[in-house]
C-alpha cells in the first residue's frame, strides 16, 4: 500500500470514529435531559392526569368492547332466525356478525371514547384509595406467594417417585411424611397449606402413574407390532377373546396386562382394518428421547395450589371495596357503565389493576401502560415532547453507550484484538451489547446474570476437561465424551441403590473418575500411534462410543424399576430425575442474593476448587513436565521427557475432569441424560475455552473461566432476547451452533495445522 492509500485510509478511519464518537455523545446528552425531565415536579403531575385519563378510558374501553360483542350476539341470534340460516355459509355469518360488530363499535367510541370534557378531580381520591390498597395486597400476597413457592419447591424436590411416596397412606399419614421431609409445612403459620400439599402429593402421584402407563402401553403396543408380521391374518378373528389370546401368544409380555386389554384391542382392530384395505398406519412408538439439555435448572412452581391467608384476603377484600367505590364515581361519569355484564367487569378490573397500580414501576414502564389506555391525549405540543423525551431516555442512553463501545472497538482494534484476540473481543463486545438489548426488551439482567453463574458451574468443569488434553499435546479432546459415559455410568449406579444427598453426589463423582481412568488409557494408547491426527480420532471416538453406549445402556444388568424400562425390565431410560436424589444441592448450597443475582455459591466453590487443583498440578513437576512434552515433544524428548506418558497422563486427567463434571451437570440441571445426551458436550466445552483465549496447542486455567463466563452469558442472554425479539424462538440454538463451529474453526484455521514436532 503506497503512503497516500495508507494516509486516506488513515483519515478515513479517523472521521468514522470522530462521527460515532459525536453520536455517542448527542444520544448520551439527549437522555441526560431526559433524565432531567423525569425528575421536575410537573412531569409527575402530567404522569397522574394520564394515569386517571387511562383509568377513564379503561372504564370507557370496556364499555364499547361489551356493546360490540353484545351486537355481535345479536346479530348471530337474528340470523339464527332466520329460515335459510343453515344455507348460509359460516364466511358468510362471520362476516355479517363482524359487521355488526364494527357498525357497533363505531357508534360506541363516538359517544364514550372522547373522555376529554370529563371532571376528573373527582376520580383522583378514590384512585388514590384504591393504589394504597392495591400496594398493601400485593405486598402481602407477594410475601406469601414467597414462603408458598419455598415449600413447594423443598417438597417437590425431596421426592424422588411420588408414586411410592404417596402409596396408600391416608392424608394424615401423607402429610405427616411431607412434614419429616419439610419440616416448615408443619409450622402453625402454614397450617393453611395442608390440604394443598395432599392434594398436590396425590395429583403428582396421579401424573407420575399416567405417565409410566402411557410409556408401558407405548412399549406393549409396540412389542405387539413387531411381533405381528401380517395384520390382515387376525382378520377372521371376530370375537375379542380369541384375538386377545391370540395377541398373547404372539407376544407374552401382555401376560399380565389386562389394564390395557380394551386400548389394545381397539389399536390393533385400527390395525387389522387397515391392513385389509391395504393401507400403513404409523407404528407407535417404543422410545421417545429427551435431549433438552439447554432446559431451566429451576423447578417450576405451581401456583394452583396456592391459598391466601386470612390477613391476605382481608387486604384483598379492603381492595375490592376500593374498586367498587371508584367504579361508582366512573358511573357517575359515564352512566352507561352500570348496565356492563360481569364478564366485562372483571376484565375492565384487571386491567384498571394494572394501570392503577403503575405508580411503583420506573417511568418508562408507567408510560408505555397509560399510552396503552390512549392516555397521551391529555398531553399537548412541548408538553408531550418532554414526557416521551423522559420516557425514552433509558432507550437513548442504551444507543449512546452502545455507539461508544463501537466507537473506541473500532479506534482500538488492532491493540484490543492484539492482546485479547479476535473471538475474545467480539464475543465480549456481543455480551455486553447483549445485557444493553435485555433492558431494552425489558428482561431482567440481574435474573440472567444469576442463570448465566449457574451455567458457569455446569459447565465449568467440562471445558476444563480441555485443558489437560490441550497442554499435553494431543490439542482439543473431543473424545472427552468417553468421561462423560463414566461420569453418566456411575450417576445410574447410585440411582440403581437409591442413593441420596451429599453421598450420592460424591460417590457418582469418584466413581465416575475411577471408571474414567481404564477408559482415558486405552483412548491415550490410540492418540499415541496416531499423532498428527488427534482431532479427527479424537471425535470419531467421541461419536463412536456415545453410539457403541446406545447399546450398552439397553443391556447393563440394571434392575431398579425407576430407572428401566418397565415392559421388558431391562434397558435403562433415556432421562432420570434427580430430584430426591442430588438434584440442586450444589446449587442451593451457601446460596445468597446480593442486587437481585442469586448466586449459586456452593457450584462455583466447587468449580474454583477443581480450577485451583489443576492449576497447582500445572505448576508441579509432572504438570510442567506435561506442558513441555505437548509444547515442544522433541526438546522434551531431549530433555529425558517421555512423551507419550505425559500424552497418556494429560489424556486419563481429561477424562477423568469429564466424569467430575457430567456429575455436576446433572446435578445443576436435575436430570441425567443418556444415549445421544452428551454427543455434543465435546463441542460445547470446546468452543469455551477457545472464546477464552485458548488456542489449539495453548491453554490456562483463566482461559477456561473467562470462557465459560462469555460463552454461557452469549447463550443465556441471546436465548431470551431472541425469543423476544422473534416469533417462534428457535433463533437461539442457531446462535449457540453458530458461535461454537464459528470459533472452532477459526481456531484450527489460526493453527495452520501445524506440527508440534
Amino acid at each position: 500500500m503506497t503512503q497516500a492509500a495508507k494516509k486516506k485510509t488513515s483519515m478515513t478511519k479517523r472521521i468514522v470514529s470522530i462521527v460515532l464518537f459525536v453520536l455517542s455523545a448527542v444520544l448520551i446528552v439527549t437522555s441526560i435531559a431526559g433524565f432531567i425531565i423525569r425528575g421536575m415536579d410537573s412531569t409527575a403531575a402530567r404522569l397522574n392526569e394520564m394515569r386517571t385519563s387511562a383509568v377513564v378510558h379503561v372504564a370507557s374501553g370496556g364499555l364499547v368492547d361489551g356493546i360490540a360483542a353484545e351486537a355481535n350476539a345479536e346479530k348471530l341470534k337474528e340470523l339464527r332466525a332466520l329460515p335459510d340460516f343453515r344455507s348460509m355459509g359460516m364466511d358468510e355469518v362471520k362476516r355479517q356478525c363482524a359487521e355488526a360488530e364494527a357498525a357497533a363499535r363505531a357508534e360506541a367510541e363516538a359517544l364514550y371514547s372522547d373522555v376529554s370534557g370529563v371532571d376528573t378531580d373527582a376520580l383522583i381520591g378514590k384512585i388514590d384509595t384504591l393504589e394504597t390498597a392495591l400496594a398493601e395486597y400485593n405486598v402481602l400476597a407477594a410475601e406469601q406467594k414467597g414462603v408458598y413457592a419455598e415449600l413447594y419447591t423443598s417438597v417437590y424436590e425431596s421426592v424422588a417417585d411420588w408414586t411410592d411416596f404417596v402409596g396408600e397412606a391416608d392424608d394424615e399419614a401423607l402429610f405427616a411424611a411431607m412434614v419429616e421431609l419439610v419440616p416448615g409445612l408443619g409450622e402453625a403459620e402454614n397450617a393453611i397449606y395442608k390440604d394443598s400439599f395432599i392434594k398436590l402429593a396425590r395429583d403428582l402421584a396421579a401424573a407420575e402413574q399416567e405417565k409410566e402407563d402411557a410409556e408401558l402401553y407405548e412399549q406393549l403396543f409396540g412389542a405387539v407390532t413387531a411381533a405381528v408380521a401380517d395384520w390382515s391374518s387376525l382378520s377372521e378373528i371376530a370375537d375379542d377373546e380369541a384375538l386377545w389370546t391370540e395377541l398373547t401368544s404372539l407376544t407374552p409380555e401382555l401376560a399380565g396386562q389386562e389394564a390395557f386389554r380394551e386400548q389394545l384391542l381397539a389399536d390393533a382392530r385400527a390395525q387389522i382394518a387397515a391392513a385389509t384395505i391395504g393401507e400403513v398406519t404409523a407404528e407407535a412408538e417404543t422410545e421417545s428421547e429427551e435431549t433438552a439439555t439447554e432446559a431451566s435448572t429451576e423447578t417450576m412452581v405451581d401456583y394452583s395450589y396456592f391459598v391466601e391467608s386470612e390477613t391476605v384476603a382481608a387486604k384483598g377484600d379492603v381492595a375490592d371495596a376500593a374498586f367498587d367505590e371508584l367504579w361508582a364515581e366512573l358511573v357517575k361519569v359515564i352512566p352507561d357503565l352500570k348496565n356492563l355484564d360481569k364478564k366485562t367487569m372483571n376484565t375492565i378490573e384487571a386491567r384498571m389493576a394494572t394501570v392503577v397500580s403503575s405508580s411503583s414501576l420506573d417511568f418508562s414502564s408507567r408510560y408505555d401502560i397509560y399510552v396503552a389506555e390512549n392516555a397521551d391525549s391529555v398531553l399537548a405540543g412541548s408538553t408531550a415532547f418532554q414526557i416521551k423525551l423522559a420516557a425514552n431516555a433509558v432507550m437513548y442512553l442504551i444507543g449512546g453507550i452502545a455507539l461508544l463501545l463501537l466507537a473506541l472497538v473500532y479506534t482500538f482494534w488492532k491493540p484490543l484484538t492484539h492482546k485479547l484476540g479476535v473471538p475474545r473481543t467480539i464475543i465480549t463486545l456481543f455480551f455486553i451489547y447483549l445485557c444493553l438489548a435485555a433492558e431494552i426488551y425489558n428482561i431482567s439482567v440481574s435474573l440472567m446474570l444469576g442463570n448465566v453463574l449457574v451455567r458457569v458451574g455446569m459447565y465449568g468443569i467440562l471445558a476444563l476437561a480441555m485443558l489437560p488434553g490441550i497442554q499435553c499435546g494431543i490439542g482439543l479432546n473431543m473424545g472427552m465424551t468417553l468421561g462423560c459415559i463414566a461420569g453418566l455410568l456411575s450417576i445410574v449406579i447410585s440411582l440403581q441403590y437409591d442413593m441420596t444427598g451429599a453421598g450420592a453426589l460424591i460417590f457418582s463423582c469418584v466413581l465416575g473418575a475411577l471408571i474414567a481412568i481404564p477408559l482415558g488409557w486405552a483412548y491415550s494408547l490410540l492418540l499415541n500411534r496416531t499423532k498428527g491426527d488427534e482431532m479427527t480420532i479424537s471425535t470419531y471416538v467421541g461419536f463412536s462410543f456415545v453410539s457403541l453406549m446406545c447399546i450398552g445402556w439397553m443391556l447393563l444388568p440394571f434392575n431398579n424399576t425407576k430407572i428401566i424400562w418397565l415392559l421388558r425390565g431391562r434397558g435403562l431410560r433415556v432421562t432420570h430425575s434427580l430430584l430426591g436424589s442430588f438434584a440442586h444441592l450444589l446449587d442451593n448450597f451457601l446460596a445468597f442474593e446480593i442486587f437481585g443475582i442469586t448466586i449459586p455459591t456452593g457450584l462455583l466453590l466447587f468449580f474454583l476448587l477443581c480450577c485451583f487443583i489443576m492449576w497447582l498440578f500445572s505448576r508441579s513437576k509432572a504438570g510442567i513436565a506435561m506442558s513441555a512434552a505437548g509444547s515442544n515433544p522433541r526438546f522434551a524428548e531431549a530433555s529425558g521427557i517421555n512423551v507419550d506418558r505425559m500424552r497418556t497422563l494429560g489424556t486419563i486427567l481429561s477424562t477423568m475432569i469429564a466424569a467430575v463434571g457430567i456429575v455436576v451437570y446433572s446435578q445443576a440441571f436435575g436430570y441425567a441424560q443418556l444415549y445421544t445426551a452428551p454427543r455434543q458436550l465435546g463441542f460445547i466445552a470446546a468452543s469455551a475455552i477457545l472464546i477464552g483465549g485458548a488456542t489449539v496447542s495453548k491453554a490456562k486455567v483463566s482461559h477456561v473461566i473467562i470462557g465459560v463466563f462469555l460463552f454461557e452469558g452469549v447463550l443465556a442472554l441471546g436465548q431470551q432476547i431472541a425469543n423476544a425479539a422473534v416469533a417462534g424462538g428457535g433463533l437461539s440454538e442457531v446462535m449457540r451452533i453458530m458461535i461454537s463451529n464459528g470459533i472452532i474453526l477459526y481456531a484450527l484455521t489460526q493453527s495452520g495445522g501445524a506440527s508440534r514436532d
